[in-house]
C-alpha cells in the first residue's frame, strides 16, 4: 500500500515538473561575469536565451518546450573560447545537452564550459555515458587549432591542428557510431548521426538513419534530419547539380546553366562564418590561377541579420572587404522561392561542391576544401 502511494507521489511530481516546464541551472568555476546565453532551434526558428537570473548561487534559466530539443550554453565574452580572424570570430566548442522539461544541472569551469558536466533528463544521462571521452577530443583538438592561428607562419602546428582534428572526428564518430548501435531508440542518436551527415557517405548515413527507432522521427528533429537526408541524396557525388537562379551583386541572373562548359566551385559561406572568410585567401589563389583556363567559383551567402536589407548589407561589406571577384549571389534573397542552403543539404559553413562541365557534381568539401588544390591541378594539369 505504502509502496503505491510513494511511486503515486513520485508519479505526480514527475508529471508537475514536465508540465511547469524547465529549469536549467548552472554553477561555473571562473565565471568572470560572462553572460551566459542558451540557444536551440525549435521549428528551425532561433531562440536565443539570455534571461539567466541567480537563484540560491545558481544561474538559472527557465521556461518550457513542446518536446525534447538540442540546445546550447555559450558566453560570447570569454576570449579563452574564440579565435579572431579577419572579418570574424572562430567560435569555440559549446555545451551541448538535451533541453526537456526538468531539472537540469550544469556544473564545471568557464574556460571549458564544453567540457561542464549535465545532470537531469533521460536523454542527457543517456549521453553521459560517453560526454567525457568525447569532450577530451574537443579540448585536445581546440587547443591544437588556437595553437595554430596563434602563429600561423608555423606550418607544422597548422598541420598538427588538421591531423588532431581529423583524429578527434574519426574517434568521435566511433564513440557516437556504438552509442547509436546501443541506443536506436534515443533523440541523442538521432542528434549524433545528424552531426555525422558531412563525416559518412550518403548511404552510410541512410542505413543509419533506417536502423534507429520511431520514437523521434516524427518530431521536428527527426523529421529535420529525415529531410536532409532527402536532399543529401539529390545533391550527391554524381548526381547533376540543381538548378540555382538567384541575382548577383548588381541585380543580375545568375543560372548554373549559363556556366555550363566550366568547371564550377560552388561556396556555400556568410559574412559571420571566421572559417568561410579565412578561407577566402586560398579560394581568391586558385580563382586568380584556374578561371583562364574554364575555372569559376559561385558564392552562396547565407546571411544571419534580422531584415533582407541588413542582410544585403553584411554581404555587400564582406564582399568588398575581402576582395572576391568571382559571381556572388545572396540566398536570402528570394528563400521563399528557392533555398539553396536548404536544397543542398548544406549543414554546415563552409561547404563547397565542385561541378564539372556538364553540371555533374564530381566532390563536395566541408571547411576550407584545401584539398581542392590537388584536384583541379590534376582537371587542368599544372
Amino acid at each position: 500500500m505504502k509502496k503505491g502511494i510513494f511511486l503515486s507521489i513520485a508519479l505526480l511530481i514527475s508529471y508537475l515538473c514536465h508540465a511547469q516546464g524547465y529549469k536549467v541551472k548552472i554553477k561555473l568555476n571562473n565565471p568572470q561575469n560572462y553572460k551566459l546565453k542558451m540557444a536551440y532551434f525549435p521549428n528551425d526558428k532561433l531562440v536565443l536565451d539570455s534571461s539567466a537570473v541567480l537563484e540560491d548561487g545558481w544561474m538559472v534559466f527557465k521556461g518550457k518546450v513542446d518536446e525534447p530539443i538540442v540546445a546550447n550554453i555559450f558566453m560570447p565574452g570569454n576570449q579563452a573560447l574564440a579565435i579572431h580572424v579577419k572579418g570574424g570570430v572562430i567560435p569555440g566548442p559549446y555545451l551541448n545537452f538535451v533541453l526537456s522539461n526538468d531539472v537540469i544541472e550544469v556544473t564545471g569551469d568557464a574556460n571549458t564550459i564544453y567540457a561542464a558536466k549535465i545532470k537531469g533528463g533521460k536523454a542527457n544521462n543517456e549521453w553521459a555515458t560517453i560526454k567525457d571521452q568525447e569532450m577530451a577530443l574537443e579540448g585536445k583538438s581546440w587547443a591544437a587549432t588556437k595553437a595554430s592561428y596563434s602563429n600561423q607562419k608555423d606550418t607544422a602546428l597548422s598541420a598538427a591542428a588538421g591531423r588532431i582534428y581529423q583524429e578527434k572526428t574519426v574517434k568521435r564518430n566511433q564513440l557516437q557510431k556504438q552509442f547509436i548501435a546501443d541506443n536506436p531508440t534515443s533523440l541523442v542518436s538521432l542528434y549524433f548521426l545528424s552531426g555525422m551527415i558531412n563525416d559518412l557517405s550518403f548511404e552510410e548515413m541512410k542505413a543509419t538513419y533506417d536502423q534507429l527507432g520511431n520514437d523521434y522521427k516524427n518530431v521536428s528533429y527527426g523529421k529535420d534530419l529525415g529531410i536532409k537526408l532527402q536532399n543529401l541524396q539529390k545533391t550527391a557525388v554524381g548526381q547533376t547539380a540543381i538548378a540555382i537562379n538567384k541575382k548577383d551583386i548588381n541585380g543580375k541572373p545568375v543560372t548554373l546553366e549559363t556556366l555550363r562548359g566550366k568547371y564550377v566551385l560552388l561556396d556555400f559561406w556568410g559574412s559571420w562564418c571566421g572559417p568561410c572568410r579565412a578561407s577566402h585567401p586560398h579560394l581568391k589563389e586558385m580563382y586568380s590561377k584556374y578561371k583562364d583556363q574554364g575555372f569559376e567559383i559561385l558564392g552562396i551567402a547565407e546571411e544571419h541579420g534580422k531584415t533582407l536589407e541588413e542582410n544585403k548589407r553584411y554581404w555587400q561589406k564582406a564582399i568588398t572587404d575581402d576582395g572576391l571577384t568571382w559571381l556572388q549571389v545572396l540566398n536570402n534573397e528570394d528563400q521563399n522561392v528557392f533555398d539553396a542552403v536548404s536544397a543542398y543539404g548544406i549543414s554546415a559553413f563552409p561547404t563547397k561542391l565542385l561541378l564539372d562541365k556538364e553540371g555533374k557534381i564530381i566532390a563536395r568539401y566541408v571547411g576550407d576544401a584545401k584539398e581542392i588544390d590537388a584536384t583541379l591541378k590534376n582537371i587542368f594539369k599544372n
